[in-house]
């Protein structure tokens, strides 16, 4: 289905489209592993969602993986070794989701193909989840990109620090090349410079957006707002 540009267009989520979601792990990950209430909610949704589309995942590692990171600093061992060491957990969050959606777990980005769809995670040391989520959507040519995570989505000032901040209903992609932070693992704020270069040269279309309600990605895709939507 192909989408014109413009934040007031309205989606018909009963119509195929490409999509991928990406699932940010400060919603679905405690210290513990995967957040059991959590995963109950989205699950359905999900589901209905993949069950008239094209639909690839991505997952990320929140505190489980960076709790495990930080105690593995103590050890001495370098930060290339440490970053292989929570791609592998990530990847065991693919597995974990992939048994889940009944879906293919996709471990490199070869395996991504125009008519793919599956679980996607931690690739290589270097890139976040965010970005192989921005690589999954420029192969497939997604009509949308969702980002789920603990905001509401943009805004002007750290909203955690700054009571008055204020969200950004709609960006432009080259609004957005403002947002561009060199980052680190764990901390690349609301998207990674790479995620965010892919989302601007291939100009997807792309909501970042509270993902605490799982039943607000179905309004998103109706058109209701959400978030902040980018185009």
């Amino acid at each position: 289905m192909k989408i014109s540009p413009g934040p007031l267009n309205i989606y018909k989520c009963d119509r195929y489209m490409k999509l991928v979601i990406k699932i940010g792990g400060s919603l679905s990950m405690n210290k513990d592993g995967p957040k059991v209430n959590y995963f109950k909610k989205i699950l359905p949704i999900l589901k209905k969602i993949d069950a008239k589309n094209q639909l690839i995942l991505s997952i990320g590692g929140g505190k489980f993986v960076r709790k495990y990171y930080d105690v593995v600093k103590k050890f001495g061992i370098s930060n290339d070794k440490m970053e292989w060491i929570a791609v592998d957990m990530l990847r065991a969050n693919v597995r974990f989701l992939s048994f889940l959606m009944n879906k293919k777990p996709i471990f490199s980005l070869k395996e991504l193909k125009k008519n793919s769809d599956g679980i996607i995670g931690g690739i290589k040391p270097g890139r976040s989840t965010d970005a192989n989520a921005a690589y999954a959507a420029k192969i497939i040519k997604a009509d949308m990109l969702i980002k789920l995570t603990n905001v509401d989505g943009v805004y002007d000032k750290d909203p955690n620090k700054f009571k008055h901040a204020k969200k950004i209903e709609h960006l432009t992609f080259r609004e957005l090349a403002d947002y561009i932070e060199e980052g680190k693992p764990g901390s690349y704020g609301i998207l990674d410079k790479l995620a965010i270069e892919i989302i601007i040269k291939n100009r997807i279309r792309t909501i970042i957006m509270n993902g605490k309600n799982p039943e607000n990605i179905l309004k998103a895709l109706k058109g209701e707002k959400m978030g902040t939507l980018i185009d």
